[in-house]
């Protein structure tokens, strides 16, 4: 097995652990685990041969350019990947800052300076304010309905959709205004699939919308690159737990599972991986992306790890 990570064996006192995905999660979790009173025997198994899941930074640009994960959103004491890297020192001054940290965004995106049509042509600013200050005006809306009964429509897209239609409705403008308002409008849905991590807002349920919450703080990046996070993580575990190259295939639980190696000792969770290798343990850590089609079947679960290889789900988490 390849390992990477600090100086120290993992304890072998405790359970049979693995924890599958290398990502910010799966090392977390891993993290925590060592740090358990009744440590136990640990591996986490990673698909890819580096860890950090969507998190890399790449150098070979003669400067840092993010693959993945980029941005620290909401950097103040209430958000744990801010926590983490002010522990391990990977950010400024400024980004450190008490001022920085009681920036309130809104959660809204700022608005551009300059915006273009596709003709090339400038749009003109106060006609891309108007139809921002509706647009986030109709989000903040959509939150109030998380402690409500039952929601007027499925969606927030419906939702959003149906409400700018009466507002269409009342527009006195030419028709190629009301287009160029309409295109506007269209942009900022875009921009709003990005930030809920969908490619449409159809998507996205209306009645628990308003659980999520924005941080205070004003966005910021890592200096010298986000994957510093993962390393620190990394170089913080026992030599032996990173487990690389072993995309899993398969996990079969409520068994009853031996090893030549512990003879007499039965495991009720057995994880093959794509390359013939299995790992028999007490427990399992499922750490995939969200957006991973599995299929579950009796006792088996197969992960179809040919997607999940290729899998980035943009989603916020919390550790």
């Amino acid at each position: 097995m390849e390992s990477s990570g600090g100086d120290a064996e993992a304890p072998r006192r405790g359970p049979r652990v693995l924890v599958v995905g290398g990502g910010i999660a799966g090392l977390s979790a891993a993290q925590r685990l060592c740090r358990h009173p009744a440590a136990p025997h640990l591996r986490v198994l990673e698909a890819t041969a580096h860890p950090g899941g969507r998190i890399r930074s790449e150098r070979s640009f003669g400067g840092v350019v993010e693959i993945g994960a980029h941005w620290i959103h909401g950097p103040s004491q209430g958000n744990p990947v801010f926590q983490l890297a002010a522990k391990y020192q990977l950010l400024g001054d400024k980004e450190l800052s008490e001022e920085n940290q009681l920036i309130e965004t809104g959660g809204h995106v700022v608005l551009p300076s300059v915006s273009y049509a596709s003709s090339g042509g400038s749009v003109n600013p106060e006609l891309v304010m108007e139809m921002g200050n509706l647009f986030y005006s109709l989000i903040d809306k959509s939150r109030e309905f998380l402690h409500e009964a039952e929601a007027p429509v499925p969606s927030v897209g419906e939702y959003l959709k149906k409400e700018i239609s009466q507002h269409v409705a009342s527009w006195t403008e030419d028709e190629k205004t009301k287009k160029l308002k309409l295109a506007i409008l269209n942009n900022f849905f875009n921009i709003e699939c990005c930030v809920s991590g969908t490619h449409s807002m159809d998507l996205v349920a209306l009645q628990p919308f308003g659980e999520y919450t924005v941080l205070p703080g004003l966005d910021c990046t890592f200096p010298g690159g986000y994957q510093g996070l993962t390393n620190c993580i990394v170089a913080s575990l026992p030599q032996d737990v990173m487990v690389f190259n072993k995309p899993v295939k398969t996990i079969h639980w409520n068994g009853s599972f031996q090893e030549a190696g512990s003879p007499g000792e039965t495991f009720p969770v057995l994880v093959e991986c794509e390359d013939g290798g299995s790992f028999p343990a007490h427990h399992v850590v499922l750490t995939v992306p969200l957006g991973l089609p599995t299929s579950s079947a009796g006792s088996s679960l197969d992960l179809s790890l040919s997607s999940w290889r290729h899998c980035r789900t943009r989603r916020y988490f919390c550790l």
